[in-house]
């Protein structure tokens, strides 16, 4: 703890008294000119500040930090214009919570964006791959577009309005000049993409091989593969330490709203003669249908998989050697 009578001017500062500010945990009985001093030591310092006050003295410091947090009960007047946040409640568990809770619309934002992506990436994936050695089974203009405005739509908005990961204040600080998208999210993108892929392909090549060759059929096949692939692909988007059963995304009941309400879509497509026509779509036997739905799963499978091997590579580096031995 320093006491604000023992802090030397700012101009005198020397290296050894800014290392033991930093260092320090309490400041007291501070004037107003040595609150701001302190906000610009941890700022230059590379910290991001947040700075707490109720009083006019407070003002200058609140307005230096980079967020500045008034009381709402007992703060001055002048204490809440100049903050950019004010407490209703004066509660500093409040402030732990509001950061808990910006966290997680941070996340929500990740996964929206990481989820389109991938989705959108996976059907450039396809039509390339399709391209080249089924091109008569490719997939539609017509059939990419309800895939993009159904399978895609929903559950990314589901994605948006979750809860959250309820253990994201147990993570470091991002920090605040990285991309929303980092370059691992863009590894993981392409990840996903190349696993709802491969899932497509190895529908269309059984399919082909094993039940019919009739292009049209395969066409089908793969629209549906890749629907259901993209829609079973947004239990991919759990935290990587996350349960695989339980996690922020399978207590999302938006998210389960959303499956039910594109699965009801795909059923509707095929019952209704006026849609099939439109998409180009055929009635398919069962076993076409049960050859899709397993296909649809690999990315699921996959990538659970990696986020288990992974999570235990981690494990096994944070054990000390002498514990792991």
């Amino acid at each position: 703890m320093i006491s604000g009578k023992d802090l030397p001017q700012m101009e005198s500062l020397s290296d050894e008294w800014k290392k033991k500010i930093l260092s320090s945990a309490v400041f007291a009985r501070t004037s107003p000119k040595q609150k701001l001093e302190i906000v610009d030591i941890y700022q230059k310092a590379g910290n991001i500040v947040a700075m707490t006050g109720d009083g006019v003295n407070d003002a200058p410091a609140l307005k230096k930090s980079d967020i500045g947090i008034a009381m709402g009960l007992r703060g001055t007047q002048v204490a809440k214009e100049t903050a950019s946040i004010v407490l209703k409640d004066d509660s500093f568990i409040s402030i732990a919570q509001a950061v808990a809770h910006g966290r997680e619309i941070f996340q929500n934002i990740q996964k929206f964006v990481i989820y389109l992506v991938s989705c959108n990436l996976s059907e450039i994936f396809i039509v390339t791959a399709l391209g080249f050695f089924a091109p008569a089974s490719t997939l539609l203009p017509l059939q990419i577009l309800f895939l993009n405005m159904v399978t895609d739509v929903f559950p990314a908005l589901a994605l948006g309005i979750g809860e959250g990961d309820k253990t994201v204040m147990e993570s470091q600080p991002r920090n605040p000049i990285d991309p929303i998208i980092s370059n691992k999210n863009w590894i993981s993108i392409v990840l996903y993409s190349v696993a709802i892929t491969v899932s497509v392909i190895v529908a269309v090549t059984y399919c082909k091989q094993a039940i019919t060759s009739d292009d049209k059929i395969v066409n089908n096949v793969a629209f549906i593969t890749l629907a259901f692939a993209q829609l079973f692909h947004v239990f991919n988007m759990s935290s990587a330490h996350s349960n695989l059963w339980v996690n922020e995304i399978t207590k999302n009941k938006f998210v389960w709203l959303a499956l039910l309400v594109c699965t009801i879509l795909m059923v509707l497509v095929y019952l209704l003669p006026q849609m099939r026509l439109v998409l180009g779509l055929e009635v398919l036997s069962a076993k076409l249908w049960v050859v899709s739905i397993l296909a649809s799963l690999i990315p699921l499978v996959l990538i659970q998989i990696y986020k288990i091997i992974e999570n235990k590579g981690v494990n096994q580096k944070n054990i000390p050697n002498q514990v792991r031995t």
